[in-house]
């Protein structure tokens, strides 16, 4: 079986994914999102549109 690599875009350092945490706004509403571009999880990691 192949091992891949997932991240998960967080200024955070230590995550603990939660069922039914998240926003509803987002594309695919709550939930906990990965991907396999470490690109994208930076860019997830700075995109906060709520914070001051």
């Amino acid at each position: 079986m192949k091992k891949i690599t997932l991240y998960h875009g967080t200024p955070d350092k230590i995550v603990v994914p939660t069922f039914g945490k998240g926003e509803e706004k987002h594309d695919y509403g709550r939930g906990f999102y990965l991907t396999e571009s470490i690109d994208l999880a930076k860019e997830w990691a700075v995109c906060r549109p709520n914070e001051t």
